[in-house]
């Protein structure tokens, strides 16, 4: 009797082990299936992403094109500068925009082929000031993008990097995304964020600087134009961000800028315009609970002309 119930005890475990066995693949089985549907929806999501993105690129491409050829300046009032928002399709929400990099300051501006642009750097210091950040940033960034290692007065060659953890070196090269100021020595986490705003980094198209729009500026550039510039003199140029200066002529006339004689300064002539040429595009995706982000740089001289495209902000 013993044996038989010990056989059935046998039995009944033998049975048990075969139906988790059954379940554990069934259930990898599932998860496995899951997964490549999923993977499968991700994959296909993101080519219909980068599709829609493309054709908002091309869109954002002809939106500049045709306000070129109906004007010969740029301001933020014009019709590039207005948000998209909430385009329904069968499948995706489009949304996105375009912004004017020629608002900021352009760092790669502070070496051009090797030589320091010294209004690019007398500029960039006033801006530091009134950011109330060490100016030896100038010279440290003037340092990173220099091929030599004589460091400058205040600034910081491989030496300085190579006694960190982990170690790294200069980049002897232009900027090619504004996240690699992070690398730069006194450059912290507060120290970027606070400058974000302010600076973007452009390539530098033959031996001429880029230049600043005095249309879309910001008020901390228009007072970084001249030490003697005050916050409500640089809110007079910004004219609620509704400035439209056709010319630099245009602006020169501006009291503020005659009363400080900065209309005969030939270090603003190089600094300043009143054109775009250099833009950022965004474009947001939303499938379903997935949102995708795409951006572009764009160049327009005059026709525009994608320079890049990245899955991260410029």
């Amino acid at each position: 009797m013993k044996s038989i119930k010990q056989q059935k005890g046998v039995a009944l475990f033998v049975t048990l082990l075969v139906v988790a066995i059954a379940t554990l693949l069934a259930t990898e089985m599932w998860f496995n299936n899951s997964l490549d549907i999923s993977r499968q929806y991700n994959n296909q999501a993101s080519y219909q992403a980068n599709h829609y993105a493309k054709g908002m690129m091309l869109w954002a491409k002809d939106i500049l094109r045709q306000d070129a050829e109906g004007s010969d300046f740029d301001s933020s009032t014009e019709v590039w500068n207005q948000p998209i928002a909430g385009i329904q399709l069968d499948d995706a929400v489009l949304s996105g925009h375009l912004s004017d990099l020629d608002s900021k300051f352009n760092l790669n501006n502070l070496l051009i082929n090797g030589v320091v642009n010294e209004p690019s750097r007398a500029y960039f210091i006033r801006i530091l000031n009134n950011l109330e950040l060490d100016i030896g940033i100038a010279d440290k960034i003037i340092d990173w993008l220099d091929a030599d290692q004589i460091p400058r007065a205040l600034g910081a060659e491989d030496v300085v990097y190579l006694s960190k953890r982990p170690s790294y070196r200069t980049a002897g090269q232009a900027f090619i995304h504004i996240s690699e100021l992070r690398l730069v020595d006194g450059i912290s986490e507060q120290v970027f964020q606070r400058l974000k705003s302010f600076v973007t980094v452009l390539p530098i198209v033959g031996s001429n600087p880029t230049t600043i729009n005095v249309n879309t500026a910001s008020t901390l550039l228009l007072k970084s134009l001249d030490a003697r510039i005050t916050t409500r003199d640089a809110l007079m140029l910004y004219n609620d961000g509704n400035a439209a200066h056709q010319t630099l002529a245009d602006f020169y006339r501006q009291p503020v800028i005659v009363y400080y004689n900065l209309n005969n300064s030939t270090d603003l002539n190089v600094l300043l315009s009143t054109q775009s040429r250099w833009f950022h595009a965004q474009v947001n995706i939303t499938m379903e609970q997935t949102v995708f982000h795409k951006y572009a740089l764009i160049f327009r001289n005059p026709n525009p002309v994608i320079r890049q495209y990245s899955d991260t902000s410029y």
